[in-house]
């Protein structure tokens, strides 16, 4: 089944800096949160990264990429109108590389001419759970 999708928007819903490190022992944690609103077939699909040395974070920032799904595409994710959708694995691979793409930039943004630009997010590898079977069920 092909997913047509558009990109309606981009929202960065959180940046922070909270402290300047001074250490090595930098770390980074990347999650993908998911949004969905049913009745616009809107699909939100993040990134959030947290750096933090020595276990306590110093910076912050999540982006989120609106996707409108073309409604007929919609309809046949939604299983016959209810409140569930389930996304195809290879979807939401693209949509979350375009998200984590989207924060990268948002960093190099926000940071540009601060001693925070040392910060990136690097090229990374996205997997899917393994037992994942091919779909992510969301529950609107």
């Amino acid at each position: 089944m092909t997913v047509e999708y558009s990109l309606r928007g981009v929202s960065i819903e959180q940046f922070a800096t909270i402290f300047e490190p001074e250490g090595e022992n930098i770390e980074f944690n990347l999650t993908i949160p998911l949004k969905a609103n049913y009745r616009d077939r809107m699909l939100a699909v993040g990134a959030n990264i947290q750096f933090s040395e020595d276990g306590k974070t110093f910076l912050v920032a999540e982006a989120f990429c609106h996707f409108e799904i073309r409604e007929e595409c919609w309809q046949e994710l939604s299983e016959g109108n209810t409140r569930d959708v389930v996304i195809p694995k290879d979807l939401m691979d693209v949509l979350s590389r375009i998200a984590v793409g989207t924060l990268r930039g948002v960093l190099s943004a926000k940071t540009d001419n601060t001693p925070f630009s040392k910060f990136y997010l690097p090229i990374i590898k996205i997997q899917s759970p393994e037992d994942s079977e091919g779909f992510l069920w969301v529950k609107l």
